[in-house]
């Protein structure tokens, strides 16, 4: 996995997230064997130390159970409702699981061209979609940098909203009656770059790249919604794969 051996990140919380996202995507479902320890080492590029610190945590959060001399397995009873509900609940819910108040500065909304977006928004290149960059705050302290493209055909009106004073998660539960559902996450360790003024940071500075596409459900059907990007730091609270 690119990045997971960057020494200012912490490499079990990488290799934790990524494993916890297999999960979540039923690519390793309930009852299913994880790979084992050395499988994991090669494929992360890390150390055993690493892995094991990964799957004890995972083990503590009920997400794996062990049996000896038979390896390692997904709890069938760790995805229920009360972790649905927790699961794609967006950057500003899980500021607040953390106990921090969270803020949103809305910088950029206009309307430009899908692009490299289209295909996954189920648009024409050409055709104009929704840009939206904002910043997320933990009590004041910049903790996401965001940006979003967004198929405002598929959520009339979405474009009119302030979005300093609601999510976009809250808004489609809250305003459209709809459930968000977030497929094709990717998280890896990079450097801060262009997204440094933001999170006030340097740009050298270790951060996370999550990216990932947002379906919407509402009563008519599962619509493509978002394409976003999303750079945080590290240093403020954990960033719980749960709610992205």
């Amino acid at each position: 996995m690119p990045g997971a051996t960057d020494s200012h990140v912490s490499k079990y919380s990488i290799v934790m997230m990524s494993l916890i996202e297999r999960i979540n995507n039923n690519e390793f479902a309930p009852g299913y064997k994880l790979p084992s320890e050395n499988e994991l080492i090669k494929e992360y590029n890390v150390s055993r130390i690493t892995v094991r610190r990964a799957l004890n945590e995972m083990e503590t959060q009920k997400y794996i159970y062990r049996k000896q001399g038979k390896g390692t397995f997904v709890n069938r009873n760790r995805v229920n409702e009360s972790v649905y509900r927790r699961y794609n609940q967006g950057f500003s819910a899980m500021i607040k699981s953390a106990g921090r108040v969270c803020t949103i500065r809305q910088l950029q909304k206009d309307f430009r061209p899908a692009g490299s977006f289209s295909g996954q928004l189920e648009l024409d290149p050409r055709e104009d979609c929704l840009y939206y960059s904002r910043i997320y705050f933990a009590d004041g302290i910049p903790l996401l940098y965001v940006e979003s493209y967004i198929n405002h055909h598929n959520m009339v009106g979405v474009e009119n909203f302030d979005y300093s004073f609601i999510s976009l998660s809250a808004l489609i539960r809250q305003v459209y009656g709809g459930t968000v559902y977030r497929k094709n996450r990717a998280i890896q360790s990079t450097k801060a770059g262009e997204a440094a003024p933001y999170l006030e940071v340097e740009e050298s500075d270790p951060v996370l790249r999550l990216t990932y596409l947002s379906n919407v459900h509402d009563n008519a059907a599962l619509r493509p919604f978002e394409c976003a990007v999303a750079y945080a730091r590290t240093d403020i609270i954990p960033i719980d794969a749960e709610y992205l």
